[in-house]
C-alpha cells in the first residue's frame, strides 16, 4: 500500500509543475484510478481537487460535474476527512465554476442553476466567507440568460460589496462587466474596461484571450479598425490551441465575415471547426460556434464561394450535429446546416430561459450580412474576380481558348476546354465538325502534346536582350504588340505573353511602374481566361515590381492575387507566395500579419510532409516575426527547430543563418548557451566556405562578439583575429561585401583587447577608422574614432585623445544622432585638460541638438 501512496504523491508533484493538457489530465486520471482502486478516499479527494482547475481550463465539463459533485459529497459526509482546503486547492473556489457549466446546457434547468447558486451561497455563510463571488455568480447567470435589466441590478450589488479572497479577479471581472455593457449596447463603457485589461498587461486562465475576442466587433462598431486587426492577429493566436475556447474562435470568424477576409474566415473554420464535439456539454459554445460560423459562411457565399468544399464537415463525428449529407459539404450547404443546428439549440435555450434571447442573438447575426469594414488581413480574400469568364458555348469559341490558353503555356486548362470542344462536337443533333475544325483540333492536340510552346517572336526578343540590350528588345516587343492580329481572336493568349514579357523587360531596366502596367495587363488577361497559372505568376511578378517601385499596398493585393490563383488550381507556389508575402507584411512593421501567414504556411508543410529545409526556412521567418513582436521565447522555439531541421537537412546556409540569428537573441538575453550556438553557427558555416568565404567570416564575427560580451575577451581576439584574416583575402579577392566587414571585425576587435592590451586597440581601432571613411561608411568610421580617443582617456591619455575626438566630430558633422554622443565625450576631455571654456561650448552645442 505504501508504495502506492508513495506513486500517487509523485504523481501529485509531477501534476502541480505540468501545464494545463494532455499530459497532466494523465497524471490526474493515473492518480485517481490508483487511489479508487485501491480505497484510498483521501489521495482521491486530492486528486479530484486537482481534477476541477483542469477540467475547466480543457473543457471538460462532464469530468467537471462528476468530480465536483463526488467531492462537495465527501466533504458534506465527513469534512475533517475531507477538508474544504488541501494544499493550495479549495473546494470554494469551484463553486462559481459549476454555475456557469450548468448555465451552458440546456439540459440543465434553471432551477438547476438557481440551486447551484443557492448552494454557493449556504456554503460561503458556512464558512463565514464574503459574498463578492456569489453575487459575481449570479450576475454571470442574469447576463446569460439575456435577463439584462436583472443583470444591471447584480452588478450594482456587486460593485457595494468589498471584494475578499473569493472574489473573482479583477481581470475576470472587467471582461464580464464589459460582456454586459456590449449586450445592452454600451460598447465604449465595454471598451474602456478591455482598454485597462491590455494596457496594464492583465491576465488570468483565458485572459486576456478571451477579453479580446468579445472586444473585436466594439472597436470595429468604434472605428478602431487598425486595433482592431491587431487584436484579431494577437487574439486569434492565443485562442487557437484549446479547444475550451470555441466561443473566442467564433468572435474571430464574425470578425472574419464582416471585414471581407472570408478566405481566412475559412481557413479558421477548417481548423477548429471539429472542435464541436469537443465537451458535449457546452452547447452554449456550440450555438455561438454554430451561428458564427452561418455568419462567416453567408458571407463567403456572397463573395463568389458558395461551391466551395468545406472539407472539415464531412468528419463522421459532426453528423449528429450537422445532420446527414451526401457527398462533399459546399460552402452554402454548410451555411444552411450550421443556421438551422444553432437556431434548434437556441430554441432549447430559450425554452429553458423562458424568454427569446437566443432567438434575438440570432436575429443580431443575421444582421451582420448587412456589415462591412475594408480591412484586409493575410493572404486571400475571397473575390467574384477569382471567377474566369463562362465557357464559350459555341465551338469555335472554345477552339480559340484553347488557342490563347496554349500561347499561355496553360497547358492543363487547355487540355480540359479541348475535352469540351470534343464533347460539343458529338452532341445528338450538333452540327458536323468542318474539315476546317477538324483540322484545327488536330493542330491543337498536336500542340498540346509537344514539349511546349515555341514562341519565336518571344525567343528572338530575349535574343535582342542578351545580344543588343534592353532598350533594343523593349523597342521589338512593343512593335510585337501593334500587329493587328493580337486584336482578333486568337490573339489573347500571345498578347498576354508579350505583355508579360514587356514586364520583365521594364522591371530589368528599373522602370518598376511602367513594368507593373504591363503586369497587370497581362494578369487581367489571365484572369479573364481561367489561365489560374499564368496569373498567379504574373501576378507574383507584379507584386515584385510594386515592392521595386515602392507600392507596398500595390504589392500586397497582388500578392494576394498570386495565392488566391495558386490555391484555386493547387500549385505548390502558393506556400513561397504566402511566405513572401509574410515578410514583406514584416518589413511593414505588421510581424503579426507575417507570422500568421508564415504558421499557415508550416501547418500545410507538415501536412503534407515538406522536406525538412523547407520547414527550416519557414520556422526562421516565424522566429524573425516573433522577435518583431517581442515574443522571444517563440523565437527562440521557432530558431532552435529550424536549426535542427536545416542541419539534418544538410541544408548549411540556412542552419548558418538560422543559428546566427538564434544565438544573437539568446546572447542579447544573457544566455550563456548563446556562445555554444554562435559556435555552432561558425561550423555550419564552413561547409559554404568554399562558394561563399563571407558566410564564415560573418559567424566568426559573431562568435567573437559573443564571446566579448561574456567577458571572455582573449577567446573573443583570437576568433576574431582569424575572422580579421579571412575578410582580408576575401578583400583581396574583391568580395563585394568584404571592405565593410573587415572594418567592423577591427572595430571588434579593438573592443575585446581594449582592456589589456590598449595601445593596440587603439592602432587598431584607427584602422578601422580609416577603412570605414574610405567605404563612406561615416557613422562607424566615427565611433571607431570615438572608440580610440575613449580608450586613450580611459588611461589617463587625455591629450592623445583629443585629436580623435575632434576628427570625430568633424567626420560625424551630418549625423545629429550621432555627434551629440561625441561632443559630450569631448566635454569630458576639454574638462580633464582644463579646457572649461572650450567643454562648455562643445556641450551647449551636443544639448542644442538633443
Amino acid at each position: 500500500m505504501d508504495s502506492v501512496e508513495d506513486r500517487i504523491e509523485t504523481l501529485f508533484e509531477e501534476i502541480d509543475v505540468t501545464p494545463f493538457g494532455p499530459a497532466e489530465r494523465a497524471l490526474i486520471d493515473e492518480a485517481i484510478a490508483l487511489a479508487d482502486e485501491h480505497g484510498l478516499d483521501e489521495q482521491g479527494y486530492t486528486a479530484r481537487l486537482r481534477l476541477l482547475p483542469s477540467a475547466s481550463m480543457l473543457g471538460d465539463t462532464d469530468a467537471q460535474l462528476s468530480a465536483f459533485a463526488w467531492c462537495v459529497g465527501r466533504n458534506a459526509a465527513d469534512p475533517e476527512k475531507f477538508p474544504l482546503q488541501v494544499g493550495g486547492f479549495d473546494l470554494l473556489w469551484y463553486h462559481k465554476h459549476v454555475v456557469s457549466s450548468l448555465m451552458g446546457s440546456p439540459l440543465f434547468s434553471i432551477a438547476d442553476v438557481d440551486s447551484a447558486i443557492e448552494a454557493m451561497q449556504q456554503q460561503y455563510l458556512k464558512e463565514g466567507v464574503g459574498l463578492s463571488g456569489v453575487l459575481q455568480a449570479r450576475f454571470q447567470a442574469a447576463v446569460g440568460q439575456g435577463r439584462l435589466d436583472e443583470a444591471g441590478t447584480w452588478l450594482g450589488e456587486l460593485k457595494r460589496t468589498p471584494r475578499d479572497n473569493y472574489s473573482h479577479c479583477e481581470t475576470c471581472v472587467r471582461a464580464e462587466e464589459a460582456e454586459y455593457h456590449y449586450a445592452i449596447g454600451k460598447d465604449a463603457d465595454g471598451l474602456a474596461l478591455a482598454d485597462e485589461i491590455l494596457e496594464q498587461g492583465m491576465t488570468c486562465g483565458d485572459e486576456p484571450e478571451n477579453t479580446i475576442a468579445q472586444a473585436l466587433l466594439p472597436a470595429l462598431r468604434a472605428g478602431r479598425l487598425d486595433e482592431a486587426r491587431q487584436m484579431h492577429l494577437r487574439g486569434y493566436r492565443m485562442a487557437r490551441t484549446n479547444a475550451d475556447h470555441l466561443t473566442m474562435i467564433a468572435q474571430h470568424l464574425r470578425f472574419c465575415a464582416v471585414t471581407g477576409n472570408e478566405a481566412r474566415g475559412l481557413e479558421i473554420l477548417e481548423r477548429h471547426l471539429n472542435w464541436l464535439v469537443h465537451d458535449g456539454l457546452n452547447a452554449q459554445a456550440h450555438f455561438d460556434a454554430l451561428s458564427a460560423a452561418s455568419v462567416l459562411l453567408g458571407a463567403a457565399q456572397r463573395a463568389g464561394a458558395g461551391a466551395q468544399t468545406v472539407a472539415a464537415a464531412s468528419d463522421a463525428q459532426l453528423v449528429p450535429i450537422l445532420g446527414e449529407h451526401d457527398g462533399p459539404w459546399t460552402v452554402t450547404d454548410l451555411k444552411d446546416a450550421a443556421r438551422q443546428a444553432a437556431a434548434a439549440l437556441g430554441a432549447q435555450f430559450d425554452e429553458r430561459n423562458g424568454n427569446g434571447w437566443y432567438e434575438s442573438r440570432l436575429a443580431a447575426d443575421d444582421e451582420l450580412a448587412g456589415t462591412s469594414y475594408d480591412l484586409p488581413i493575410g493572404a486571400t480574400r475571397v473575390s467574384t474576380d477569382a471567377a474566369p469568364a463562362a465557357l464559350p458555348d459555341d465551338l469555335d469559341g472554345r477552339l480559340i481558348l484553347v488557342s490563347d490558353l496554349l500561347s499561355m503555356d496553360e497547358r492543363g486548362q487547355a487540355r480540359q476546354v479541348l475535352t469540351a470542344v470534343e464533347s460539343l462536337g458529338d452532341a445528338p443533333g450538333g452540327e458536323p465538325l468542318t474539315a476546317a475544325q477538324i483540322a484545327e483540333i488536330a493542330g491543337l492536340k498536336a500542340r498540346l502534346e509537344a514539349a511546349g510552346e515555341s514562341d519565336e517572336i518571344l525567343a528572338s526578343i530575349f535574343e535582342v536582350a542578351g545580344n543588343e540590350g534592353l532598350d533594343a528588345a523593349l523597342a521589338l516587343t512593343e512593335t510585337a504588340l501593334t500587329d493587328p492580329d493580337l486584336e482578333k481572336g486568337r490573339g489573347r493568349g500571345r498578347r498576354a505573353a508579350l505583355l508579360r514579357t514587356k514586364a520583365q523587360l521594364l522591371g530589368a531596366d528599373d522602370q518598376f511602374d511602367a513594368g507593373l502596367a504591363a503586369a497587370d495587363a497581362s494578369l487581367a488577361i489571365g484572369l479573364r481566361l481561367g489561365a489560374r497559372e499564368w496569373a498567379s505568376t504574373t501576378a507574383i511578378l507584379g507584386a515584385h515590381l510594386a515592392q521595386d517601385a515602392s507600392k507596398a499596398d500595390l504589392a500586397i493585393e497582388r500578392w494576394r492575387i498570386a495565392i488566391r490563383e495558386a490555391a484555386l488550381a493547387e500549385l505548390p507556389q502558393e506556400l513561397s507566395a504566402r511566405l513572401e508575402l509574410g515578410s514583406l507584411l514584416q518589413a511593414l512593421g505588421r510581424a503579426e500579419e507575417g507570422v500568421e501567414e508564415a504558421r499557415e504556411v508550416l501547418r500545410r508543410q507538415i501536412a503534407t510532409g515538406a522536406p525538412d529545409s523547407e520547414r527550416a526556412e519557414t520556422l526562421r521567418r516565424i522566429g524573425q516575426g516573433c522577435v518583431a513582436m517581442q515574443e522571444y521565447q517563440d523565437a527562440l522555439e521557432a530558431y532552435r527547430d529550424a536549426v535542427a531541421l536545416a542541419s539534418q537537412d544538410e541544408d548549411w546556409l540556412l542552419a548558418t543563418r538560422a543559428a546566427l540569428a538564434l544565438g544573437e537573441l539568446m546572447t542579447d538575453a544573457g544566455d550563456e548557451d548563446g556562445i555554444a550556438v554562435m559556435a555552432g553557427a561558425v561550423e555550419s558555416a564552413r561547409h559554404l566556405e568554399e562558394d561563399d568565404p563571407m558566410w564564415l567570416v560573418r559567424a566568426m564575427h559573431m562568435h567573437g562578439r559573443s564571446l566579448s560580451l561574456a567577458d571572455e575577451d582573449d577567446r573573443a581576439a583570437e576568433v576574431l583575429r582569424e575572422a580579421v584574416e579571412r575578410a582580408a583575402q576575401a578583400a583581396a579577392d574583391d568580395h563585394p561585401a568584404a571592405a565593410f566587414e573587415h572594418a567592423d571585425l577591427l572595430d571588434s576587435l579593438a573592443r575585446a583587447i581594449a582592456g589589456e592590451h590598449p595601445d593596440e586597440a587603439v592602432r587598431v581601432a584607427k584602422q578601422a577608422a580609416q577603412e570605414f571613411i574610405t567605404i563612406e561608411e561615416e557613422v562607424p568610421g566615427g565611433r571607431a574614432l570615438m572608440l580610440a580617443a575613449g580608450v586613450l582617456f580611459n588611461h589617463d591619455r587625455p591629450a592623445e585623445s583629443l585629436p580623435l575626438m575632434e576628427q570625430a566630430i568633424e567626420i560625424l558633422a551630418d549625423h545629429p544622432d550621432v555627434l551629440g554622443q561625441v561632443l559630450n565625450a569631448a566635454g569630458d576631455v576639454y574638462e580633464k585638460l582644463g579646457r572649461h571654456h572650450e567643454a562648455k561650448q562643445v556641450r551647449d552645442r551636443a544639448e542644442e541638438l538633443s
